[in-house]
């Protein structure tokens, strides 16, 4: 009996022996197992295995950028140099949806795009490399990076590649950021290098304007090379000037420039002009400005237009409403109801000697009224008239090489405050783009409507950086589930060791 005891124990024994080593082996070849498919999925499956987990993408290329890519010849070189040494961590800088960007642009390129950072204090020589004639002042760029191709080279700040609020720019000198725009920014600035500018713009500047930013990037990433003109004595049009643009202005013309300008008409030149009604040039009539329009038989009235159709009226407001394309206009955007707000009316002259015809683009309804306010918002006068308001006008004359304008009376089309509230592919942005296409004959094709991503809360988010994001899910991949697994093997073992 004794014997029978002792030998049912020994095979207890060696059955928890062989559960002990089966457990063990079983973690082991799990351990092995995970390391196993994890080098496999990155190396052999990693790039068809990689996810970006930020909000709207915001670290991966989009179907258009890639398609752009893809199009580009296979010994295409497009460098890419941040002139700073590159942070171990970008998570809550300025560059935190930039790099991660920028190592998806690389990685999927096809080896035609390389990237590389190099602080310029230590490697001065960078510097002439890549601008030998110094035009860009690379020395005092630094924290930007530069595009280059083929010797031509293109700065971009990290302020560049997001919208932000103006106001509180202006109030408080921080950039509170509420939109992506770094994909937009490389990817049009690689198309504009890699095509060439097909035109050149002009923009006045010097009339207490509030700035082209955005106007700036829109042309610029219609391959139209942009350069500012500012108002002075010895004002003058160039030579090579496609597209001549007076943006936001608050204060009228120079007669200087009213002559420069009314010449550069005469010899079939191209104009935009988009003015609107505020306190900063309430009493403010464009009097030089108007004389050059009339010569193309439209005018800037000075009064602030009201839309009394609850239909076209956002939130019952009358100074900001929904316009409608009008004419041959109406197939200029995806829609042809608009955005509006503190619009100035702009009317016909019914001038029979200038030969030119002007056109209404944008459209009130038939409810709307005029009135003159003044700085403190009061109503100093009421045009009496309930009608249908021109806010936008389109003139040309009768010949192919007649002179174009197209005249706005509102900013809601071309403002930095606009497009940085509504991004670069509003629809309003996207009217203005066949605007341009218009007044330079069709000579700009497609451009790379790249949209602008969201940035939740307003802020940069550390927890939207690839980096963080990466390494969160390593820490749970290799760390967190294997020791998982280990405690429920030990769980396991000692709950059977005695069985």
């Amino acid at each position: 009996m004794s014997k029978e005891i002792i030998k049912d124990n020994n095979q207890t024994d060696t059955r928890a022996d062989k559960l002990k080593l089966f457990s063990i082996g079983s973690v082991v070849l799990l351990a092995a197992i995970i390391l196993l498919v994890n080098f496999l999925f990155d190396k052999v499956l990693g790039k068809p295995l990689t996810f970006d987990f930020s909000d709207s993408f915001n670290n991966t290329i989009s179907a258009e950028t890639q398609q752009y890519l893809d199009s580009l010849p296979a010994d295409t070189n497009i460098k890419i140099v941040g002139l700073f040494n590159r942070p171990d961590n970008v998570a809550s800088t300025e560059y935190q949806y930039i790099i991660p960007l920028l190592d998806d642009y690389v990685k999927k390129s096809g080896g035609k795009i390389t990237l590389e950072y190099i602080d310029p204090t230590e490697q001065p020589t960078i510097i002439n490399t890549l601008d030998p004639s110094n035009s860009y002042d690379l020395g005092n760029k630094a924290g930007c990076f530069v595009v280059s191709y083929n010797g031509r080279i293109k700065v971009i700040e990290p302020i560049d590649c997001y919208s932000y609020d103006l106001n509180t720019y202006y109030q408080t000198g921080y950039y509170y950021i509420d939109g992506n725009n770094t994909e937009f920014t490389f990817t049009n600035t690689m198309y504009n290098l890699t095509s060439g500018n097909i035109c050149n713009a002009y923009i006045v500047t010097g009339l207490k304007e509030a700035g082209s930013v955005n106007l700036t990037k829109v042309l610029e990433a219609m391959s139209i090379e942009v350069t500012e003109i500012p108002a002075s004595d010895n004002f003058t049009i160039p030579e090579d000037c496609d597209l001549l643009i007076i943006n936001g202005a608050n204060n009228d013309i120079s007669e200087r420039m009213y002559v420069v300008m009314s010449d550069y008409l005469k010899n079939g030149g191209k104009m935009f002009v988009a003015v609107d009604y505020s306190s900063a040039n309430v009493n403010e009539r464009f009097d030089r400005l108007n004389k050059l329009l009339n010569q193309m038989n439209i005018n800037i009235d000075p009064l602030l237009v009201y839309e009394n159709d609850p239909g076209y009226q956002h939130s019952g407001v009358a100074i900001d409403s929904t316009v409608v394309a009008t004419g041959d206009f109406t197939n200029y955007a995806s829609i042809p109801y608009l955005s509006c707000t503190y619009a100035r009316s702009v009317t016909s002259v019914d001038s029979t000697i200038s030969g030119y015809t002007a056109s209404p683009v944008l459209q009130t309804s038939e409810n709307a009224s005029t009135h003159e306010v003044a700085e403190n918002g009061t109503i100093l006068e009421d045009s009496g008239s309930v009608n249908k308001y021109n806010v936008a006008m389109y003139s040309t004359g009768a010949t192919e090489d007649s002179a174009e304008v197209f005249v706005f009376g509102t900013l809601n089309f071309t403002s930095d405050s606009f497009m940085n509230s509504y991004g670069l592919n509003h629809e309003n942005v996207d009217f203005l783009r066949s605007c341009v296409n218009e007044l330079l004959g069709g000579k700009i094709g497609n451009h790379l409507n790249i949209a602008t991503k969201n940035v939740d809360n307003y802020s940069l988010d550390t927890t939207k950086s690839t980096t963080s994001v990466s390494t969160a899910m390593l820490v749970v991949f290799m760390i967190v589930i294997p020791v998982i697994l280990i405690a429920l093997a030990v769980v396991v073992y000692s709950k059977r060791k005695n069985l």
